[in-house]
């Protein structure tokens, strides 16, 4: 009967006892080239850390893996643990793996592989020491080339370390250190310069000069044809509307009736005020008559008199007011008002605006200017008007004057009143149609106005 012999593997180096016959060797052959493969290929340090604390376990039976890093600074810090996508460092466990690790720099055994048990580097009434269920710790630093700790890898698990398992973790050590030390350096430092970085540079400079090309400064805003001298019609007093005697967009002609007030009153006091005369001149016959005969009746006579004068006064004023009931057109034009129905019965005070009488062919374009868009605003600027009945043919315009404060609009936001003229009168549009203004003002950088939005919102929060 043959005697069994034993394994090769058993007196042979780590780099022959991998490679194996048996298919579990092969397995971890593969799985070793495989992480070593992938941590050549890392991006970035997170990524190489995230895999050191991740991927190694699955080869050195590790249960938790803190990747621990700035060991030649006096506060090494936690930068990735098994199993957690992102580290807390105000946790308790990061924070006593941390005092660990500083224990471990302080009495310099950082710079070596080290297998320990716990209560060894740390506190021992601490809750890593009494709690922690991972009771035997490899410590396996990361070198730089002159032999120096900058990082490292504490390890934990519930069994001793077996010498094949810190075999395998000092050569994942070695290679974790030497991808970490090509992150942590310029790459690059003489940069080949190939095409598509040439094109990406030339596409850079290319969009830089465009941002400092010179356009002129461009706003949008509503606007509206509007009459350019139109006639307020206002009230002459206070009443009540009683009837408006013309259609929105009639044309009307000097003296033609426009609005008429609710006149009852007003006839009331009239007719009092001719009764109150009639009284009067009856008082001052009788005390003419009286005067003749007696000196009293001279005295009285005076006295009515005055009366009937104030009486006749009364009567003149009931009679004026009786007669702006009426309102009637002061010159020819169209009326332009909003409604017939919302002025019916309104009552008005005087002086309060009831409509317009507009000249048809003397328009101009208000534009309600937001405060933000100000500054596209020019003495004699161009303007290009799209209105919403003909949006495709736009039509040029120059801006006449503008206010100069910013009032609330129709949407409530603070504009700039701004009106403009047609340039072309024959084809100016008839009063009330809208449309969208475009204003031309100074010139400026492209950058500038294509950012000026997000330059002043950034101003207006940073208080620049």
């Amino acid at each position: 009967m043959r005697l069994a012999r034993p394994p090769a593997s058993a007196n042979l180096p780590l780099g022959v006892a991998i490679v194996s016959a048996t298919s579990t060797d092969q397995t971890a052959l593969t799985l070793l080239l495989r992480i070593e493969q992938m941590a050549r290929r890392a991006t970035n340090l997170a990524e190489l850390q995230h895999l050191a604390a991740n991927e190694t376990r699955k080869l050195n039976r590790a249960r938790q893996i803190f990747v621990v890093g700035a060991l030649a600074s006096k506060s090494p810090s936690v930068l990735a643990v098994s199993g957690v996508g992102a580290v807390d460092a105000s946790s308790m466990l990061v924070v006593s793996i941390a005092d660990v690790t500083r224990r471990l720099v302080r009495e310099g055994r950082a710079s070596a592989p080290l297998e320990f048990a716990l209560p060894a580097f740390c506190v021992p009434a601490s809750d890593l020491a009494t709690t922690y269920p991972f009771r035997d710790v490899l410590w396996m630093p990361l070198l730089d080339r002159a032999g120096i700790a900058f990082a490292g890898l504490l390890m934990t698990r519930d069994v001793v370390w077996s010498e094949a398992d810190i075999a395998v973790s000092t050569r994942l050590a070695e290679t974790y250190a030497h991808a970490w030390r090509e992150l942590a350096q310029i790459r690059y430092k003489y940069a080949r310069i190939t095409r598509p970085r040439l094109l990406t540079c030339a596409a850079v400079l290319a969009a830089a000069a465009m941002m400092a090309l010179p356009i002129p400064m461009t706003a949008l805003a509503p606007a509206e044809v509007v009459a350019a001298n139109p006639m307020i019609v206002s009230s002459p007093i206070d009443g009540v509307v009683d009837r408006i005697d013309v259609d929105p967009g009639q044309v009307v002609k000097v003296g033609d009736v426009l609005v008429r007030l609710s006149d009852t009153m007003l006839r009331n006091k009239v007719e009092i005020a001719r009764r109150d005369v009639a009284v009067s001149e009856a008082r001052t016959k009788q005390a003419s008559i009286l005067a003749m005969t007696d000196v009293r009746g001279r005295h009285e006579l005076g006295i009515a008199e005055a009366d009937l004068e104030l009486k006749r006064a009364e009567l003149a004023f009931a009679t004026d007011m009786l007669k702006r009931t009426v309102i009637t057109a002061a010159r020819g034009g169209v009326a332009a008002y909003a409604d017939r129905r919302s002025l019916i019965g309104r009552p008005v005070a005087t002086g309060e605006r009831i409509m317009e009488i507009a000249e048809p062919t003397a328009v101009e374009v208000r534009i309600d200017v937001a405060v933000a868009d100000a500054i596209a605003l020019v003495p004699s600027g161009r303007v290009k008007v799209f209105l919403d009945i003909d949006p495709l043919n736009p039509r040029d315009a120059q801006i006449v004057r503008s206010d100069y404060k910013a009032r609330p609009g129709d949407n409530d936001v603070l504009a700039f009143k701004t009106f403009a003229v047609f340039r072309d009168e024959a084809s100016a549009p008839r009063i009330g149609v809208r449309g969208t203004a475009q204003i031309y003002g100074e010139r400026t950088a492209l950058g500038l106005f294509l950012f000026r939005r997000p330059i002043a919102s950034a101003r207006q929060y940073l208080g620049l």
